[in-house]
């Protein structure tokens, strides 16, 4: 009689896989992220400028938060995982120096009328209103998730193998693009980006070192 060995195969650093997931907040079970679109308008926090689908990410470069990095590594295929985070291993503490007051005024001037919720951009950070009284608003520039401990329920689908779809991945992580807002051509061990969006020359030379690093059997150039 044969017997049957299943081998089972594991992540490893800078292996490009598949993920998906679904990113809660622990107290209150509040979804903040996920992969899927169905779930999020079944959630009803579908957004139509978000990017959903599974998502392809490079190990041990912290294309999603280092402590989720850390932990896909040497971790089954095809197998659910779910992993707790505390506040300081994702998103911090929150910082009080970072909770600022200061006159309405200065927002009605800018034609701005400040409610709570309203987030803002100021000083090149975004910030959260988080009320508004006696002609005073308090704004909080930390991260949203800032204090939260988070809870992950993770998947990882696949490695992928393709180096058309690693560079795809190093593409959209590193310059933040969705698919169409490029095009990718491959021809031989040629691969030419035309980008849709203007993008600063140093993130291109960024994104070229890298895929030197990780897809060096393609030479890319945008």
């Amino acid at each position: 009689m044969f017997k049957v060995y299943v081998l089972m195969v594991k992540t490893k650093e800078k292996d490009f896989v598949e993920i998906d997931y679904i990113g809660k907040i622990k107290e209150t079970g509040q979804i903040f992220d996920l992969t899927d679109k169905d779930l999020a308008k079944k959630n009803n926090i579908y957004n139509a400028k978000a990017k959903y689908g599974s998502r392809v990410i490079c190990l041990g470069e912290n294309q999603i938060l280092p402590a989720i990095d850390k932990f896909l590594v040497d971790k089954e295929i095809g197998k659910n995982y779910s992993l707790e985070l505390k506040a300081e291993e994702s998103f911090g503490k929150k910082d009080p120096s970072l909770i600022k007051v200061m006159p309405s005024d200065i927002l009605l001037k800018q034609k701005i009328r400040p409610f709570h919720g309203l987030q803002i951009h100021a000083e090149g950070l975004m910030g959260t209103i988080r009320s508004v009284t006696g002609g005073r608003v308090t704004i909080d520039f930390n991260h949203p998730l800032a204090g939260k401990n988070l809870l992950y329920e993770l998947k990882i689908g696949k490695v992928v193998e393709k180096d058309e779809e690693k560079l795809k991945s190093l593409i959209e992580n590193m310059l933040n693009l969705s698919n169409d807002e490029y095009v990718l051509l491959v021809e031989g061990i040629k691969a030419k980006v035309s980008l849709k969006v203007a993008i600063p020359i140093l993130a291109k030379k960024e994104v070229i070192e890298k895929a030197k690093k990780l897809v060096p059997a393609l030479s890319l150039e945008i």
